[in-house]
Parts: C-alpha cells; structure tokens; sequence
C-alpha cells in the first residue's frame, strides 16, 4: 500500500532530499494503519507526533487509504 505524505516541522530533516512541495511516498503493508506508517518512518509513537487525515487526528490503530493526502506533525511548544 502506498501512502502518500507531508512532513512538518522539523519532521522533515530526517528524510534525506525530503521536499515539503511534494512530499513523499511510504510502502506500508496493505490495511496498514498509522502505526504502520510511523514504523516505516522511524518515529517512536512515544515521540508524540500526530498524523492526520482529511482533517481529522488518527491514533495509532486507525487505517489509512492512499488515495488521499496524509499530514505528519511533530508536536509544538511555546507560549
């Protein structure tokens, strides 16, 4: 199943000739879910990042499709 991507903040820098404007493509195992994706990426669930679809924050167990964009944010602090 391939999933297709964008990367935010500094998510990015860990797909070497990662370009935002385009985003990439992940082969994840078919009916695979975020969790799936997040393996394939190297990000630890623990590092808190969230992965939307259509608008809407998945949890780890939540299927994906690849017929649409799938957003990954790593999480923001400040105040």
């Amino acid at each position: 199943m391939r999933i297709t991507l964008k990367l935010f903040g500094t998510l990015g820098k860990c797909v070497p000739g990662y370009v935002h404007s385009e985003g990439i493509v992940v082969e994840i195992p078919e009916n695979g879910k975020v969790k799936d994706l997040l393996f394939a990426l190297n990000i630890l669930e623990s590092q808190g990042v969230a992965v939307a679809m259509e608008g809407r924050i998945l949890t780890p167990d939540d299927e994906l499709r690849e017929d649409v964009w799938i957003n990954v944010m790593q999480p923001l602090h400040g105040g």
